[in-house]
């Protein structure tokens, strides 16, 4: 009891510091039982100033510690990210698809703003396809450009040729939405090859359709109506990005493709093609190369590339390949 009461006169009288409670202290740890101290008068069992060694002030409640809750495992997986698509950019085009974008809209600018008249007609009369230059050759009085070679690329660079920035920009936006999966799927050569021949395709069908006609066919529609058909065999299918397998999922584009009768069974599928085709329809009569008035885009054409791309998707496609 009598360290009881001298610990409650130190108190009267003050400890501030631990020097105080050192010397207050030194004569207590000598007794032969140690230091006792009672807890209901507050004091640490440690020798030294309440609080001290936390480096707490006397008379100050500790807050209560923060504990932040844990994430729901959902909202993790929803927040979690694959590290094949952490490093994709946010405009992660094919580099197929970006140069063939530069290259018509460059050959556009060049005939637009560095040719002259006399020169375009040239180009026009080059590259351009009139099936009348392989059906009757003599049937103008000129020879045309390039000679029976001519004959033979025109088949292809007609692809290359529009009639106007409004024209160029429409099959540059058709190009990327259709062409960029089509370009994930195929790679660069397959895909090249693929595009060639649509537009061959769609040149086929105009000079089968139009033996006579002397107007030039221009535009990339029917290598670009190819793209499109091939891309809807497989953006639609299950787990494609418009088959559920979500827009921004780099495997959608891998997923097997529909069968042609699937694909007629499919009312999505259906419906998209009908839209599509209905949009090009009305855009394809408002174009005509510059210089040459009586010329419109062939809606033909349009459908030999749509076809072709449709039935000959299964003989570049690597995915099948794999799956057989």
């Amino acid at each position: 009891m009598a360290i009881l009461s001298r610990s409650r006169g130190v108190f009267d009288r003050g400890v501030k510091t631990g020097r105080d409670w050192g010397r207050l202290c030194a004569p207590l740890a000598a007794a032969p039982d140690g230091p006792r101290f009672s807890r209901p008068f507050g004091l640490p069992r440690a020798i030294g100033p309440p609080r001290a060694r936390q480096g707490v002030a006397i008379g100050r409640s500790r807050r209560p510690r923060l504990v932040p809750a844990p994430v729901p495992r959902y909202l993790r997986l929803m927040l979690q990210r694959s590290p094949q698509t952490a490093r994709e950019p946010v405009f992660n085009l094919p580099p197929v698809i970006v140069g063939s974008v530069v290259v018509l809209l460059a050959i556009h600018a060049i005939r637009v703003y560095l040719l002259s008249d006399d020169w375009n007609g040239w180009v026009i009369a080059a590259f351009s396809f009139v099936p009348l230059r392989i059906t009757m050759p003599g049937g103008v009085d000129f020879d045309w450009p390039g000679g029976i070679a001519g004959d033979v690329w025109t088949f292809v660079t007609y692809a290359f040729l529009h009639a106007d920035w409004m024209h160029v920009g429409v099959n540059v936006l058709w190009l990327t939405a259709f062409g960029a999966p089509l370009a994930r799927r195929f790679g660069t050569l397959r895909f090249i090859g693929f595009s060639l021949l649509g537009a061959a395709a769609g040149a086929s069908a105009h000079l089968m359709l139009a033996p006579t006609d002397i107007s030039p066919l221009v535009g990339a529609s029917a290598a670009v109506s190819a793209q499109m058909a091939a891309a809807a065999r497989f953006q639609f299918s299950p787990g494609g990005r418009l088959g559920g397998g979500g827009a921004f999922n780099p495997e959608a584009d891998h997923r097997p493709a529909l069968t042609i009768p699937e694909m007629i069974r499919n009312g999505r599928v259906m419906s998209f093609l009908l839209v599509w085709f209905a949009f090009n329809f009305v855009f394809g009569l408002l174009f005509t190369p510059p210089g040459v008035q009586s010329s419109q885009i062939a809606w033909d054409a349009h459908l030999g590339g749509f076809v072709i791309g449709l039935l000959f998707f299964p003989i570049f496609d690597p995915v099948a390949r794999r799956a057989a």
